[in-house]
C-alpha cells in the first residue's frame, strides 16, 4: 500500500463532513491553521521583509510538487500521483522551494523560527484527516484499530498527530529563547524525519531496498543533510565563543 490517502473499503468512523471528504477538511484546517498561527505571529513581531510572499508561495508549489515524488518512485497508477500526497515528498519540495527561491532573490530573511511551530500545527490536524479516512494505516498488531479490513492495525496516523503536536508546544515556547534566527525549522524537520524512520517499521508501506520503504530511504538523507547543517552551525557558535 502506498500513501495515496485512499480509505480501506468498509472503514466509516467519519468518511465524509458535509459533503466533503474528511481527510480534505482536516487538511485545509491544517493549512489554515498554520498561516493563521504564523501570519498572527508575525505580526507580534514585527516580521517585514522582502519576499516573504515569494518564499510562501515557494514553499507551497514545490511542497505539492515534492509530495508526489515518493509516490512516482513507488510506481503508482496515474490516479494515484494524481491525487496522493506524501508529507515526506512535501516538506523535502517545501524546503527545497524556499532555499531556492532566497538564493534566486537573494532573500536574507529566516523565517524558520515562527514557521516551524506553524507547520507542526498543520500536520498535527492534517494527520486527523489521514485517520478518519483510514489511510497511512499501520501493520496488524496487538492493538490497534479496525480500518475496515477487520484487523486491529497500529493507529500510526494518531502517532504522527502526537508527534507534531507535541512538536508544536515545543517549537511554541522555544521560538522566543532560541537566538540562531531559522534554527527551529532545521530542528523539527531533524526530528521528524528519525521519527518517521522508525515508525515506518511498523507501517504498510512496500520495502524497495535493503529492507526500507521508499520514506525510510528519504528519511536517511535528510537525517544526514540536517544533521550535518545543525553541527557546522553548533560548530560555529562554539567558534564564536571562544
Amino acid at each position: 500500500m502506498i500513501d495515496m490517502h485512499e480509505r480501506l473499503a468498509g472503514f466509516g468512523i467519519a468518511p465524509k463532513i458535509f459533503g466533503i471528504s474528511s481527510y480534505t477538511l482536516f487538511v485545509a484546517l491544517g493549512i489554515v491553521a498554520g498561516l493563521v498561527y504564523y501570519m498572527r505571529d508575525a505580526e507580534k513581531r514585527q516580521v517585514k521583509g522582502e519576499g516573504v510572499i515569494e518564499i510562501i508561495s515557494a514553499a507551497l508549489i514545490f511542497g505539492v510538487i515534492g509530495s508526489k515524488i515518493p509516490i512516482i518512485l513507488e510506481g503508482g497508477s496515474f490516479q494515484n500521483i494524481l491525487f496522493g500526497k506524501s508529507i515526506v515528498g512535501g516538506l523535502i519540495g517545501g524546503y527545497i522551494g524556499v532555499r531556492l527561491i532566497k538564493k534566486k532573490m537573494k532573500i536574507s530573511l529566516k523565517m524558520g523560527n515562527i514557521i516551524a511551530p506553524a507547520v507542526a500545527l498543520g500536520m498535527s490536524i492534517g494527520r486527523m484527516g489521514c485517520f478518519f479516512n483510514g489511510c497511512c494505516v499501520g501493520k496488524v498488531g496487538m492493538f490497534g484499530c479496525n480500518f475496515g479490513d477487520g484487523q486491529l492495525r497500529y493507529p500510526t496516523q494518531l502517532f504522527e498527530v502526537a508527534f507534531h503536536l507535541a512538536a508544536f508546544f515545543i517549537l511554541h515556547n522555544q521560538r522566543n529563547r532560541v537566538m540562531k534566527p531559522g534554527i527551529l525549522f532545521r530542528y523539527y524537520i531533524f526530528s521528524y524525519f528519525i521519527f518517521r524512520f522508525f515508525i515506518e517499521f511498523i507501517r504498510i508501506n512496500p520495502v524497495i531496498w535493503v529492507g526500507l520503504t521508499i520514506y525510510q530511504i528519504f528519511s536517511v538523507g535528510v537525517i544526514i543533510y540536517m544533521g550535518y547543517g545543525i553541527l557546522q552551525e553548533s560548530k560555529s557558535n562554539v567558534d564564536k565563543l571562544q
